[in-house]
């Protein structure tokens, strides 16, 4: 595979982290104190611009209550049928 690959998966992924992430009503600030991940690490990761440990991405999942594997479902297949409550109230 070639190293255009592994960019474009990499903004795909850091696409559906943002979305996830706003649709739950959360800012950046949210995420880092709920991952113990940096503000600026989260711009990287959601912007493909990071390359990310198998690691963060558990804590980015367990911070979003997800699974792991909603990280990397089709949007089509996993938004319809996750309900997002507004997190920042709970």
């Amino acid at each position: 595979m070639g190293e255009r690959r592994y960019k474009t998966e990499l903004k795909s992924l850091g696409k559906r982290i943002k979305k996830i992430r706003l649709d739950k009503g959360l800012i950046q600030l949210d995420l880092e104190v709920k991952a113990g991940i940096s503000r600026a690490d989260i711009s990287k990761i959601e912007n493909g611009l990071k390359n990310i440990e198998f690691i963060t991405i558990i804590k980015i999942a367990e911070s979003l209550y997800l699974q792991v594997i909603d990280l990397f479902l089709l949007e089509k297949l996993i938004f319809p049928r996750i309900r997002y409550p507004n997190l920042r109230t709970l």
